[in-house]
């Protein structure tokens, strides 16, 4: 026992060491996966847990989890890059780091042929792992017969698999548990529901990749240079905007191999302070179009408070009625950072603009979702019948902005009281009512045309 706790100990330290590291040139050549974003894959880091009250026995797991690692969404990152490496060596013009480049290339794009967005081997691996913890965790809420699971997906096939995963996973370590999995068009609006998002996402994602092309603009030069023989730096001058765009296609090629089979990289192609400049401004892009900017987040807001009401609706039929040990759900980042935000999570909901200089400390996307990032709520229960629940963001305890003598286990009935007083408040921001009042216009017009 003396020895467990020491090794958790020992985790949580550098886990904490390398939470507190600067986001600078050297985190980033010394960890260049983090320059992922939000292709980093899943890293579990065991932590200490906070004992639970004297007296409370857990009941009840109420979960979200993004899928799992997955292929890249966009062709072009594996097929354009493959296409100018060839190209180049046709013509004799490869440096012998840009040979090496082209062959590992060359082996990863024809992996991706048809895989499109495609969960990976990684990405099953990673929800397998979630569902053993939390199985052997808990192991009251899942040992032994008539034990009930419902399990929830959007109907993105990366979701649904990870799903199956998952309760693979349990059904495996207890065949007699009765999982039942659903998905359909009602459970993606509920999962994923992106109204907030969609309403500004065409404006917040502009802004931002203007600072994204403005790096790859400024670097492109070194990058090229360790690709190309110096005899071809005229062509490519020729043709600086479709170079420059390789650049952005070989970084998030680059971030995302780590995601897939294999274990080829291409990380010595970027210096840690070439990835460092890019993430940071794609970081930038994710925080204006995903979460709580001053200039776009009361969207993401209203996106977070449904699924906020999603969870206290399904945990008040759980405490009136009982009948399952746990409600899984499988959905996308974007759901799990609005939620974070609507929630007012400390360390994970800043509200700051965009271009703030010192974002990348205040929010930094592959430490809030990276694959197969989740949520836990674990609720438990006394024999009077009081009901306090935990959050788990990825694994580790968080703190919520909620009175508990018993923090950061949180009365039901506060908590509770708090995320419907929150999601009301959200409900009454300006362009939330907006976006409703758009959204009923547009169901009164769906009725009279179906008449």
């Amino acid at each position: 026992m003396k020895l467990k706790i020491f090794l958790l100990s020992v985790a949580a330290t550098f886990a904490l060491t390398i939470s507190a590291q600067p986001l600078d040139a050297e985190f980033f050549a010394k960890h260049p996966d983090c320059a992922g974003g939000i292709y980093y894959t899943y890293h579990y880091e065991p932590s200490i847990t906070t004992p639970v009250p004297k007296g409370y026995k857990p009941v009840y797991i109420s979960h979200f989890g993004r899928h799992g690692s997955r292929w890249h969404a966009a062709p072009d990152n594996y097929d354009r890059t493959q296409r100018f490496l060839n190209n180049a060596a046709k013509k004799g013009v490869l440096t012998p780091q840009g040979k090496k480049l082209q062959q590992i290339v060359n082996r990863v794009a024809d992996r991706s042929r048809g895989r499109m967005g495609e969960l990976s081997p990684q990405g099953i691996a990673e929800h397998r792992d979630i569902a053993e913890r939390m199985y052997r965790n808990y192991p009251m809420l899942f040992k032994g017969k008539n034990i009930h699971i419902e399990s929830r997906s959007t109907n993105v096939p990366r979701c649904i698999l990870s799903m199956a995963a998952f309760d693979g996973r349990l059904k495996e370590l207890n065949p007699s548990l009765d999982i039942y999995a659903t998905t359909n068009d009602h459970w993606h609006d509920v999962l994923v529901p992106s109204k907030g998002r969609k309403y500004s996402f065409n404006e917040a994602g502009a802004k931002p990749k203007m600072l994204i092309d403005s790096v790859a603009t400024a670097i492109a030069g070194d990058v090229l240079a360790r690709i190309y023989t110096s005899d071809f730096r005229d062509d490519i001058a020729a043709e600086q905007k479709r170079y420059d765009k390789l650049v952005r296609n070989l970084f998030y090629l680059s971030v995302i191999m780590q995601d897939t089979e294999g274990d080829e990289r291409i990380n010595d192609i970027f210096t840690g302070e070439e990835r460092m400049k890019m993430w940071e401004q794609i970081n930038r892009q994710r925080y204006a179009t995903f979460a709580n900017s001053q200039e776009w987040g009361d969207g993401i807001l209203y996106d977070g408070s449904i699924l906020l009401r999603e969870i206290v609706r399904d945990a008040d039929d759980f405490l009136a009625h009982g009948g399952r040990a746990a409600f899984l759900r499988f959905g996308h980042d974007v759901t799990v950072i609005a939620a974070l935000a609507a929630m007012q999570v400390e360390g994970k909901c800043a509200r700051t603009s965009f271009l703030n200089p010192d974002l990348k400390e205040l929010w930094a996307d592959f430490r809030i979702t990276p694959m197969a990032t989740n949520l836990q709520f674990i609720f438990y229960r006394n024999k009077a019948g009081e009901v306090i629940v935990k959050l788990l963001h990825n694994e580790k305890e968080c703190r919520l902005p909620v009175e508990s003598d018993m923090d950061p286990y949180y009365p039901w009935k506060q908590l509770r009281k708090y995320f419907i007083e929150r999601a009301d408040q959200i409900d009454r921001l300006p362009l939330v009512r907006e976006i409703k009042a758009a959204g009923k216009k547009k169901s009164k017009s769906k009725e009279r045309a179906d008449r």
